[in-house]
């Protein structure tokens, strides 16, 4: 029995003309997927694809095929898209994305109800949650993989260093990461990214380490304000705010970066996410 899956599978692999690019976009297996064209050519009684190294042509009768099917195709993806509204999505969070990175993009959904439902200070702390299903997505960093759930590379983001004002350094264009460590660390507790991160380059760069002072993402910013010590805040904070008493400088060679990834539950999720992220990202090159 043919499905509407099955046709989808064969409609991109007609598009991508690899079996091994359309096994990629579509996120299952190669094996899998040539499993699905031959299940395809069986049912229809005649090959739909010419095999090369190289990738895949269309057989005459697939072409004819592909021709038949297609405009068919194309006219369900766009009704089922239609009917999507109202749809609730729920998303985990840390705080930073929270803030300053997720409202930008949920402001502009029309047919999508995002809601960011759990905030922790470790994203890695999200994945058991949407296993779970409590969540339906979330942006994870540093973690490009979890069996069972969907992801792909979002963004790098790379962190700055909060230099109290009337510190000698916040006159400078740029700091090395020696420098930063002289001072006293305000950093978010000890289990968090990047705590963690801050201890590794304390080892490998300075040989008395400097004093650490933990407290919550939220205080670290006015407590640098205050002069108690210099912290570190992503790009995405630091292009939202200007905070009296502190100067942001560039971080010379860049030790302090996060990769972030989209993770999704099920495909429809992560492919209307995807779309939502893509978009807002284009346009800002508009602007």
């Amino acid at each position: 029995m043919m499905n509407l899956q099955t046709l989808e599978y064969f409609v991109t692999v007609v598009k991508e003309k690899s079996i091994t690019r359309a096994a990629e976009k579509l996120y299952i297996s190669q094996p899998a997927l040539t499993k699905q064209i031959k299940r395809l050519e069986e049912l229809l009684g005649f090959p739909v694809f010419n095999r090369y190294s190289q990738g895949v042509t269309l057989t005459i009768k697939g072409e004819r095929f592909f021709n038949d099917i297609e405009p068919t195709i194309h006219q369900l993806r766009f009704d089922i898209a239609k009917h999507i509204t109202d749809q609730n999505i729920k998303i985990g969070s840390d705080p930073f994305l929270a803030m300053y990175y997720y409202p930008d993009y949920f402001d502009n959904t029309e047919q999508l109800n995002i809601q960011i439902t759990k905030v922790t200070d470790d994203t890695i702390d999200l994945i058991p949650l949407m296993k779970s299903g409590e969540i339906d997505a979330a942006i994870i960093q540093d973690y490009p993989h979890q069996n069972g759930l969907i992801s792909t590379w979002l963004f790098d983001d790379e962190f700055y260093a909060a230099v109290p004002e009337k510190y000698e350094s916040a006159k400078n264009q740029s700091i090395s990461i020696t420098e930063c460590l002289k001072y006293t660390q305000l950093l978010p507790f000890i289990d968090s990214p990047l705590y963690s991160r801050i201890k590794v380059l304390i080892e490998n760069h300075v040989e008395k380490p400097p004093e650490i002072i933990e407290m919550p993402y939220h205080s670290l910013i006015g407590f640098v304000a205050q002069g108690a010590g210099i912290s570190y805040l992503p790009s995405m904070v630091v292009q939202k705010i200007n905070y009296k008493g502190v100067k942001f400088i560039p971080i010379e060679e860049s030790p302090i970066k996060r990769k972030m990834y989209l993770y999704a539950l099920n495909k429809n999720t992560f492919h209307l996410l995807k779309k939502v992220f893509e978009k807002q990202y284009n346009d800002s090159f508009l602007v």
